[in-house]
């Protein structure tokens, strides 16, 4: 919604002839995306792990077709959080980076705390990445 705020001041700015404060629109427009951007990121990096530790789940009740499901979301995750990383500009090396350490900071909350565990499942299955 900022976006689009931003974008429309950016256009009825450039209406009125004022190119400083249509970059200056611009650029608050690019920097929500930005954030926006970085949000999902670090979301889909979360996702990442609740979705394995949905797959280890599975496996111990003997539920292939659940951890199937979880895998293919897990790698989702993984795969959704890859594409922001390089759309953030951020090199292979750092996106690996992150996702160990999101999978150091978040794994021992998640097994730890069941009602962080499952706030994160629900907050990811909103996202559609669980």
């Amino acid at each position: 919604m900022r976006v689009i705020a931003a974008l429309s001041l950016a256009f009825l700015l450039a209406a009125h002839g004022s190119q400083e404060a249509t970059a200056q629109a611009a650029s608050g427009a690019e920097d929500a995306a930005t954030r926006a951007n970085r949000t999902a990121y670090e979301a889909s990096l979360k996702c990442f792990v609740a979705g394995g530790i949905a797959v280890g789940d599975a496996q111990k009740v003997h539920d292939p077709a659940k951890e199937a499901y979880f895998n293919a979301k897990a790698r989702l995750a993984f795969d959704t959080g890859v594409k922001l990383g390089r759309k953030l500009g951020l090199a292979n090396g750092h996106i690996n980076e992150d996702f160990a350490l999101v999978q150091a900071r978040e794994l021992p909350n998640m097994i730890a705390d069941t009602d962080y565990y499952k706030n994160a499942v629900a907050y990811c299955k909103a996202l559609g990445l669980m």
